[in-house]
């Protein structure tokens, strides 16, 4: 006597038919619920290493909270003597209540900001001084000093030479020290007394000199600290404009003891004291952007009191406020645009657990027809099915939940935790409704039509009602402002227009289809009649195969668009910094070294720009102050030939009467551009523009060639920036090496095509990029999935039909014909539809989301097309889905003639 199965075996026996429709619902309820779960957390993720990076781009100068007062601070010791550890001898006892105040000020920082901020630093200077000795050699630059105490100075600096400064008490020279190298450039022996004069600067009547004790080198050059003193900390800045004697300005360490008196000598207002907090840019990795963008303008929002008055006060301020501000811009753009993309997949995935539990439901006909005839009824047997899809997507949710929340690591809060679960309960849903009270009858399921009833309509119309509803208040609000979420009209407008075009597409699908039928009707081939038939007769399995195709095809062609907007405004970003191949940045550069420059094999191109002095510029009785700028205009058009926002072509141009110049935009608009005049020399505006590349100006300039300069200003053309273009073939290392014999001195280089990779490299693009990637193979690979799902869901009215024309006469390659017909139609519509909203949710981005973070523009910018891209995608997505037609028609399988007949007699 044969054995009955056990439980365990009618268990796995149930949950197995059909085995690859079940899997199928398991692998897709773990998928959407790992997206659900943790791409949210990645986004996390992505804005704090944003914030991270961005923050870690700024120079320690630009990044610190810093501030400047000009008052003196109270001189008194500090409350807890740890604020001063590792100080200078005496400097305690002079400057410990500034860095007691300092400390309590930062006690005060909101919770989030404490971590990120170090222990305040802080310098002490006066305005620059005019250092005389008693014989200047005829090749020594005039030497000018800033007096300086810092409680760290033996600590930050290393005595070379010499000795430490004593602390001075009010008689005598002032001891000072300076860099090794600064006083190799003002010619500055030790033990030399130059006398100390400054009509604005020194109290009248006050008779100070300063000796010079000993030269120092930083105990770290690297160290950030030296980017917030003054440029002569380390060395002595030489100007140098050809017209009369350099003027060399170096910083002159004073004992932080001394201040006081140094301060009695100093009039009111000209000294300053300049305090920093350090603030760590990996650190702010771990804070909540958002709350650490709030404590920073908090801390930067107003002035602290420094002395016990209250009279001097110092206001922080830090460039990371603007940095985090245009990071969380950047970041939230980012995670709307993979929202965008990530919808449709998403909704690709829930369509095919549906059409899975309907090929499960017709593998089942035959049970739920008994149990039926036994009178189960349709609610229970509803129920059990939705009891097997909640074991079918329950732990599947929940292992998807699991590894997304592993797998981020960051968090997002509950909600998309939540969302994770109750997908779960997605396969329940779609196993229930799948069985309606026809599956259960005994008709011929290929004359079930897929013409939709009237509720159906009435759904379809209510999405394209809010599909429109959703973009029209979309386009009309425009950009909205950037918030820590995205804006959820932002998912919804693309979703229902997603959903909305599709249903359009679906509707129009067989149109095409039905007019084969009526030309094949008139025919005498089989293959065209039977096909477009079945086609048509299928046409609701198809619906989702075309929909799952369509997202691929539009993911492709948004994806594309989207990338190369975002590289192009990238490209933009760092051409309006760069401004040329290579900028160089340096001391003074006279005719001689420009040329020789410009000799340097690989360079093509070099144009100096100087921005010089401010004159006033006049016109029609209004009156602006102006910096005019020098540019050899020539040899800038051919540097900046091709970039976006260069100098209009041949202007300014050398030597006109009136002068050729352009304006700025915003000198246009406040004076216009008709009978201005320069410093008193009239100026012919050629054309106007909102900045120069490769340089930081103020809205308001006027550009002229270097040959009309010294005619505005009377000055000589000596430019400290160079910008280079280079020949294709060029060497840039071999080019950097030749400049820096030319200059001879420090000078920093800058390339273009750096500049670019850094702005590219940024976490959010390089999450965009990625994600939108993985969104294509993704969609790819549900429409090979979905295509699979139909050949399995048609293969029973497949079968029938092709076994019955078998009978009579159908040849095996005619059958493979009919099942062609069955999935080409779905591609080549899907392929057509997909193009479509490819381009149309690029244009709802464009109009609500704000991509200028990306491109630093004041302006959204246009969208871009890169040809190659776009085509190399679409070419893998029409390959990958032809390969899967291949696939299912290959794996349409068809049941036997003979089982056929016998399930028909039955």
């Amino acid at each position: 006597m044969r054995r009955s199965p056990g439980l365990v075996a009618l268990t796995r026996r149930r949950f197995a038919t059909p085995r690859s429709a079940v899997l199928v619902v398991v692998a897709l309820a773990a998928l959407a619920a790992f997206i659900v779960a943790g791409a949210p957390r990645a986004l996390v993720g992505v804005i704090r290493a944003e914030v991270a990076y961005q923050i870690g781009e700024v120079p320690a100068a630009l990044r610190d909270l810093s501030g400047t007062m000009l008052l003196p601070p109270d001189f008194a010791p500090a409350e807890d003597d740890a604020l001063v550890e590792g100080w200078d001898a005496g400097a305690a006892d002079v400057l410990g209540d500034l860095a007691q105040r300092l400390a309590d000020n930062r006690a005060d920082f909101e919770d989030v900001l404490v971590p990120v901020t170090d222990d305040a630093q802080f310098a002490l200077r006066t305005a620059t001084l005019i250092a005389t000795p008693e014989s200047l050699p005829a090749d020594a630059p005039n030497g000018n000093v800033q007096l300086l105490a810092d409680p760290l100075l033996r600590s930050a600096l290393v005595l070379a030479d010499g000795a430490w400064p004593a602390p001075w008490s009010g008689d005598g020279d002032i001891e000072i020290v300076l860099a090794a190298e600064a006083a190799e450039r003002i010619q500055w022996p030790i033990g030399e007394v130059r006398a100390l004069s400054g009509q604005f600067v020194l109290e009248p009547g006050t008779d100070a000199a300063v000796v010079l004790v000993g030269v120092v080198e930083a105990a770290d050059p690297e160290a950030d600290r030296w980017q917030h003193l003054p440029t002569g900390a380390l060395t002595a800045t030489i100007f140098d404009d050809g017209n009369r004697r350099p003027e060399a300005t170096a910083v002159a360490y004073v004992d932080a003891a001394a201040w006081p008196e140094v301060v009695h000598i100093i009039r009111h207002g000209q000294t300053e004291t300049t305090a920093w907090y350090p603030v760590d840019g990996d650190g702010a990795q771990q804070a909540d952007p958002a709350e650490l963008h709030a404590a920073l303008r908090q801390a930067t929002a107003q002035s602290v009191p420094l002395n016990e008055a209250g009279s001097a006060r110092m206001r922080f301020s830090s460039d990371i406020v603007d940095v985090l501000g245009a990071s969380l811009a950047r970041a939230t753009s980012a995670s709307a645009i993979l929202t965008v993309a990530a919808v449709g997949p998403l909704a690709v995935s829930v369509a095919l657990v549906v059409l899975a539990s309907v090929l499960i439901i017709r593998r089942r006909r035959a049970d739920l027809t008994l149990m039926s005839a036994r009178g189960a009824p349709i609610g229970r047997l509803r129920g059990l099915l939705a009891g097997e899809g909640l074991a079918l997507g329950a732990p599947a949710a929940a292992v998807g939940v699991i590894a997304g929340v592993a797998l981020a690591g960051f968090d997002a809060g509950p909600l998309p935790t939540v969302l994770g679960v109750l997908i779960g309960a997605i396969p329940a849903a779609a196993l229930a409704m799948s069985l309606r009270p026809g599956t259960l009858t005994t008709e011929r399921a290929d004359l079930d039509t897929a013409r939709s009833g009237r509720v159906a309509r009435i759904v379809e119309g209510l999405v394209v009602l809010l599909a429109v509803t959703a973009v029209t208040l979309l386009v009309v609000r425009g950009i909205a402002p950037a918030e820590d979420a995205v804006d959820p009209l932002v998912i919804a407008a693309p979703l229902l227009a997603t959903v909305a075009l599709a249903l359009a597409v679906v509707r129009l699908h067989p149109l095409p289809i039905a007019a084969a039928l009526r030309v094949a009707s008139r025919g005498r081939g089989v293959v065209g009649l039977v096909g477009a038939a079945r086609n048509l007769r299928e046409a609701a399995a198809g619906s989702t195969a075309v929909l799952a195709m369509l997202v691929a095809v539009a993911i492709a062609v948004f994806s594309s668009v989207v990338l190369a907007t975002v590289d192009s405004g990238a490209q933009t970003a760092a051409e309006r910094q760069v401004g040329a191949d290579m900028k160089v940045s340096g001391p003074f550069l006279n005719t001689d070294q420009l040329e020789a420059i410009r000799g340097v094999d690989g360079v093509a191109a070099a144009s100096g720009v100087l921005v010089g002095d401010r004159v006033s510029v006049e016109a029609a009785g209004a009156s602006v102050t102006t910096v005019v700028v020098a540019v050899e205009t020539e040899q800038l058009a051919v540097v900046q030939d091709g970039l976006d926002g260069a100098l209009p072509t041949a202007h300014p141009a050398p030597g006109r009467d009136p002068v050729d110049a352009v304006a700025s935009t915003a000198l246009v608009d406040e004076v216009g551009d008709d009978g201005l005049t320069a410093a008193g020399t009239p100026i012919e505006v050629a054309g106007d523009v909102p900045r120069v590349l490769g340089t930081a100006l103020p809205a308001d300039f006027v550009v002229v060639d270097a040959a009309d300069y010294r005619a505005i200003t009377g000055l000589g053309f000596f430019p400290r920036t160079i910008l280079v273009g280079l020949d294709a073939d060029a060497d840039v290392d071999a080019v950097s090496a030749g400049i820096a014999r030319v200059i001879g001195g420090a000078h920093s280089v800058e390339l273009l095509a750096e500049r670019t990779a850094a702005i590219q490299a940024s976490p959010a693009i390089t999450a965009l990029r990625v994600a939108l990637l993985a969104a294509l193979g993704l969609a790819v690979a549900l429409s090979v999935v979905a295509v699979l799902l139909v050949a399995g869901v048609a293969r029973d009215g497949r079968s029938r039909t092709i076994s019955l024309l078998r009978t009579m006469g159908l040849t095996r390659r005619q059958s493979r014909g009919i099942v062609v017909w069955e999935f080409a139609p779905l591609g080549v519509t899907a392929l057509v539809g997909g193009v479509v909203l490819g381009a149309i949710l690029p244009l709802l981005v464009l109009v609500a989301v704000d991509l200028r973070p990306f491109t630093g523009s004041a302006a959204q910018p246009a969208l871009a097309v890169d040809p190659v891209l776009t085509g190399a995608l679409l070419v893998a997505v029409v390959v990958a889905l032809v390969l899967a037609v291949v696939v299912g028609v290959v794996s349409a399988r068809t049941a036997s003639i003979a089982t056929v007949l016998r399930t028909e007699e039955d």
